[in-house]
């Protein structure tokens, strides 16, 4: 479930509007990132929903989150229908993204 209430991560979103986008199939690189991206300021990062077994790598990076970076957001993008988001919820989703197309 969630770390950090919807309220939150809005603000944080709009406090530095800045949300790096990624993803990668091997764990260390996208521990790497991340960690890199924190240092550097990042406090909301969304983590693509691309490559086989990405929810796996969600999941490592949701444990690292709440062990070393407690107030970066972390969120789920490319989720295209309710199953996939209820899943990365699960896993630990503070949000997540989803394409549309609006007329």
């Amino acid at each position: 479930m969630a770390r950090i209430p919807r309220l939150s991560v809005y603000q944080t979103i709009r406090h530095v509007p800045l949300v790096p986008v990624f993803y990668h199939p091997d764990g260390d690189v996208c521990a790497g990132v991340l960690s890199a991206c924190y240092r550097a300021g990042v406090r909301a990062f969304e983590f693509t929903n691309r490559g086989d077994f990405a929810h796996e790598r969600f999941a490592d990076l949701s444990r690292l989150c709440a062990r070393d970076f407690p107030d970066l957001a972390l969120g789920a993008g490319t989720v295209l229908d309710a199953p996939t988001a209820a899943l990365y919820l699960q896993l630990g989703a503070d949000f997540i993204i989803g394409p549309t197309f609006s007329e």
